[in-house]
This record gives structure tokens, C-alpha cells and sequence, in this order.
């Protein structure tokens, strides 16, 4: 178990934002939503379409949940694809804020254009609802929020490009004194797969400076061979106790301030916070689901329905039935995910 992955995160606050459409459209009483239940996006339809049939709940859904698989890819080849994973304003990394804020304001845009444009095919605008939701994810995860005691999530994320007070280039944000360093032997499969063997990385705890606590400034981890815009190196500094990343797989973790901050598994050889991992996850899901259902609100219903597929038309049917008789697969996407509402 590596904890609650992007996958994970962007369907369950779909199907949140599903309920959402559902009861505001009248498709779905609110009365008839358990709150001690999850629910599944089948059994969402199943509560608004009582009537259909099993193969009809399979042909209608399977627009909607093909498309959900290809922004689950692209949000996933964020992590994969050679300019954006060593990209830190594609993560929140290396401080970058601005970036990271500006690069989610213009991929929305960009959605929101494509998807009210008449006729227009939305791939293009789907894909990059999977990049841009990665970015918004990678915030929590990434940052120092968490540390911060922030409970609820940074609503100014692709509004603004001042999302926060952030750590002066020059201002130290992290201490070694915070981190154990663990050194183990790896299995054939990590040694075969991480190309390093014996394993070495750390364990952090309260590693964020206090007088960055008690500001309140904002704070990333640096990673090795990350590159900006420009593709100029982007390189943690050495005259200044900066945060890594962190993981067996960052070098700049050996670095001072040693460790990192990185709160994407429950795993420690790849996530030095692990311990804040699920608190990351829950605002990546409640932050997910307010993009959704801000989405939908800037769009209008119809629009909104348009790009997903909600309510699929003959064309996307008579496709659905293909890949149906052909038994295709998702990729990403799974249809036991569910979500409390």
C-alpha cells in the first residue's frame, strides 16, 4: 500500500462533484444520499436512473468513465514525461509558487475555451485537466502546508499568482537536525528497478524551521536535475539550508538541509513525511473537488455535462457499444473507487 495515489484522489472528488451535478439538476434527490455510505459512480447513476437496465448503466457510463481514464493518464504522465517531471512549477517544487499558480491558471483558461467553443473536439481540453489536476494535487503534498497546521485548502491556487507568503531566496527553511538517515539492504526488484543498492535515504520529522512555522512562509523541496521555463538548471542552493524533495532517488537530499518534505506515499525510501501523507491526500481530494465544481459553475451545466460526457450523445453511444463488444479496457481508471459524499 502506497497510500492514496492521483488516481485515486481525482476520481473520488469526481464522484463527489458527480453528486453535486446530480442534486443540483434534480436528476438525485438530496434525501436519497446516505452519508454513512460511499458510492461508486455506478451506483450515482443507479440513484438518478433507477430504471435502467444493467447493460444501459454500462453503455451510458462508459463515455464518461473512458474520459476520466485519459485525464487519469494524463495526470499520471505528468510524473513520466521528460519536460514536466523535472519541471517544478508543474509540482510546486523548488518554490516555485507563481509558476505553479500561473501554470494552472492558464491550463484552465485553456479548458474552459475549448469546452465552450461550439463543435470543438475536446481532447485536448481533457488532457489538460489530467496536467493541471496533478499540479493542483502536487501542492499538498509537495509544500509545506501541512506542516503549516493548515487544516483547510489554499483557495487562491490558479486565481492568483501570490497564493501565499513564500520563503525569501535567501532564507533558510529547513534543519538536518530533524531527519534520520537509514541505510538498508534492497531486494532484487529495488535493486533492479532503482539501479542502487544498498538503500539510502531518510526519515523526518518537525525538519521545517521554526521561524518558517511562525511566519506562516510558504516553503518546496528542491530536487536534482530540475529545469524552469527557460530550461535553465534549477538547482538547490549551497550557501542556504533550502528543503528537498527527498526520496532514495533524490540526491539533493543528501544535501543540507539533508531529508525532505515530500508527503506522496506512506512509504519513507520515497516519502520522508510519510507520516503526513493521508492529511496531504484528503485537502489534494476536498482542493479537486472545489476545481470540479468551480469548473462546472464557469461552464454552466450543459457545457460541463459536454465535456464529460455525463449525458452522452448517439455518436459517443454508438461508440461506447463498440468498445464494449470489443471488451476494451481503461487504463487508470476503476470502477470500484468509491467516495463518501
Amino acid at each position: 500500500m502506497t497510500g492514496v495515489t492521483h488516481t485515486e484522489i481525482t476520481q473520488q472528488a469526481f464522484i463527489r462533484s458527480l453528486a453535486r451535478y446530480f442534486i443540483d439538476t434534480h436528476s438525485i434527490r438530496h434525501q436519497e444520499i446516505n452519508k454513512n455510505q460511499e458510492y461508486t459512480i455506478d451506483e450515482l447513476y443507479r440513484l438518478a436512473y433507477p430504471h435502467w437496465t444493467t447493460n444501459q448503466l454500462q453503455q451510458r457510463t462508459y463515455p464518461l468513465k473512458s474520459i476520466l481514464d485519459t485525464i487519469l493518464a494524463e495526470n499520471g504522465l505528468v510524473d513520466f514525461d521528460a519536460w514536466t517531471k523535472k519541471l517544478p512549477a508543474a509540482h510546486f517544487d523548488s518554490e516555485a509558487f507563481s509558476n505553479g499558480s500561473r501554470r494552472i491558471l492558464q491550463l484552465r483558461r485553456q479548458i474552459i475555451n475549448d469546452a465552450r467553443a461550439k463543435h470543438k473536439n475536446l481532447t485536448e481540453a481533457r488532457k489538460r485537466l489530467g496536467q493541471l489536476l496533478h499540479t493542483l494535487q502536487d501542492f499538498y503534498s509537495h509544500s509545506n502546508w501541512i506542516e503549516l497546521g493548515k487544516v483547510s485548502i489554499n483557495d487562491r491556487l490558479g486565481i492568483d499568482d501570490n497564493i501565499g507568503r513564500v520563503a525569501a531566496p535567501n532564507q533558510s527553511t529547513c534543519t538536518s537536525s530533524g531527519c534520520l538517515k537509514i541505510r538498508v539492504r534492497c531486494s532484487f526488484y529495488q535493486k533492479i528497478t532503482l539501479n542502487r543498492c544498498p538503500l539510502e535515504y531518510y526519515e523526518c520529522k518537525n525538519n521545517i524551521r521554526p521561524e518558517i512555522i511562525a511566519q506562516g512562509l510558504l516553503t518546496s523541496g528542491y530536487s536534482s536535475n530540475q529545469h524552469n521555463e527557460n530550461n535553465d538548471p534549477v538547482t538547490k542552493p549551497i550557501n542556504v539550508e533550502k528543503c528537498s524533495h527527498g526520496s532514495v532517488m533524490d540526491i539533493t537530499s543528501h544535501q543540507p538541509a539533508i531529508g525532505g518534505i515530500n508527503k506522496d506515499t506512506t512509504i519513507p525510501i520515497y516519502s520522508p513525511r510519510f507520516d503526513l501523507h493521508y492529511e496531504a491526500a484528503n485537502l489534494a481530494v476536498i482542493a479537486t473537488e472545489k476545481f470540479f465544481n468551480d469548473l462546472r459553475h464557469d461552464l454552466g451545466n450543459d457545457n460541463f455535462d459536454h465535456l464529460f460526457a455525463i449525458h452522452p450523445t448517439v455518436k459517443e453511444l454508438h461508440a461506447a457499444s463498440k468498445a464494449i463488444a470489443h471488451m476494451r479496457k481503461w487504463q487508470f481508471f476503476s470502477p470500484a473507487i468509491s467516495s463518501g459524499l
